[in-house]
């Protein structure tokens, strides 16, 4: 058995019940039997989807993630539609870890996978993805597969590793020098309409929503970025942020917005962290922006992308993980996004095909996550949030308008 402390950031996300849903929709006849066999073997290739999230003894009761090879795998569920199945309760205090599930559609069948954001990033759950289905394939063409597992199977924590790279003071200083940034200029938010008495709203499920560009508009978009200097994820990002702009009211001089970007630190560590090791390995940088009612998308993303690039060169990337105990009560984002960049194709038996992949944080917090994607040539954006705080109807006006500036950059 293999234990060890949560650290904080990810303590503070299984504490909120963060999770994090993959899912695929499969074309042709989908053989259950087959797929519960893969699920036998990637349980063997990664024994943390078995594991469970436990309270340790001591003062505070502080989480441990706790992996016992004997317990049981994770078992196939069956979903009555992918609304119900992303609102399934879970227990990730009995384990196991990781929830599958396959929902059945007309004219083709969904995969569900459920994990914890506290043990995942998208990097690592898209290689946990191609994994099941390389055991599915070689489980239906008679072949076999290495089910050894991916080292390390609990692997250490990120805060730990990126702490040691500063001195307390400096933590400390740099969290002081945010807050001082939000006192002076508080960020726009959206209105939490869906709140009561300034906590979450009695409606607990979470919702997904989102915009989709052809592989034609897709194609348009890529060369609008590189008109501009920029790759898709900043115009894109740019997109997003200018959309959510324009739901705050006009006025004469720009909205402070706080924009949080996810950023992938496995290739910033030393040695390497591997893309099919299972864990949260992905920090953010916070960005404030100053946007004003007529800001062109592309204007945006160039600015967004420069104080990434910036952040990442400074290590303030780093810093805002490995400060993370002092970050608990920094100002939320106005947005938080997510680029998962071009997801591969799976390889499957003759008459599967996988049309579609998506992947959707879910938290019940106060934040808008967008998710940006592309899958055989489209581009996805997804919306995901919480229904105790926004109303269906406010992020439908935000697709809306995302829909709209997608439009207008594409025609």
């Amino acid at each position: 058995m293999t234990e060890r402390l949560l650290a904080p950031h990810e303590a503070a996300i299984a504490a909120a019940g963060v999770r994090v849903v993959l899912h695929s929709v499969v074309e042709g006849e989908l053989d259950e039997d087959i797929l519960t066999q893969a699920l036998v073997h990637l349980r063997a290739c990664y024994p943390l989807i078995a594991g469970k999230i436990v309270t340790g003894d001591g003062e505070g009761r502080p989480l441990l993630v706790r992996v016992d090879e004997t317990a049981a795998g994770p078992a196939l569920h069956h979903g009555a539609d992918l609304g119900k199945e992303i609102n399934a309760p879970l227990a990730w205090d009995r384990g196991p870890l990781l929830r599958p599930a396959v929902v059945r559609e007309p004219g083709r069948t969904r995969v569900v996978m459920t994990l914890p954001r506290a043990f995942v990033d998208g990097m690592s759950y898209l290689a946990v993805h191609r994994r099941l289905w390389d055991l599915y394939t070689a489980i239906a063409e008679g072949r076999s597969l290495p089910d050894d597992p991916v080292q390390p199977v609990l692997g250490p924590a990120l805060d730990d590793l990126l702490a040691a790279r500063f001195t307390p003071q400096r933590l400390r200083d740099f969290v002081a020098e945010r807050a001082r940034l939000d006192a002076e200029a508080p960020p726009a938010l959206l209105p939490a309409l869906a709140a009561h008495d300034g906590g979450p709203g009695p409606d607990t499920t979470f919702a997904i929503t989102g915009v989709e560009a052809d592989i034609d508009q897709c194609a348009r978009l890529v060369e609008r970025a590189r008109d501009a200097g920029l790759t898709l994820n900043a115009l894109v990002s740019g997109v997003l942020l200018t959309s959510l702009r324009s739901l705050f009211p006009v006025q004469a001089g720009p909205v402070r917005m706080l924009c949080t970007t996810a950023a992938d630190m496995r290739r910033r560590l030393s040695p390497p962290l591997p893309a099919e090791v299972l864990q949260s390995a992905a920090t953010t940088t916070s960005i404030r922006l100053r946007i004003t009612d007529h800001a062109h998308p592309a204007e945006v993303g160039q600015e967004l992308a420069a104080r990434l690039r910036a952040d990442l060169e400074s290590g303030a990337a780093a810093m805002e993980l490995a400060a993370f105990p002092y970050m608990l009560d920094q100002h939320p984002p106005s947005l938080v996004i997510t680029n998962v960049g071009t997801i591969a194709e799976p390889v499957l038996p003759d008459g599967l095909r996988i049309s579609d992949v998506r992947l959707a944080p879910l938290g019940h917090v106060p934040m808008v996550f967008a998710v940006v994607s592309r899958y055989q040539g489209r581009l996805a954006i997804d919306l995901t949030y919480s229904r105790a705080w926004y109303t269906d109807a406010q992020i439908g006006e935000l697709s809306s308008r995302l829909s709209a500036a997608v439009d207008s950059l594409t025609t």
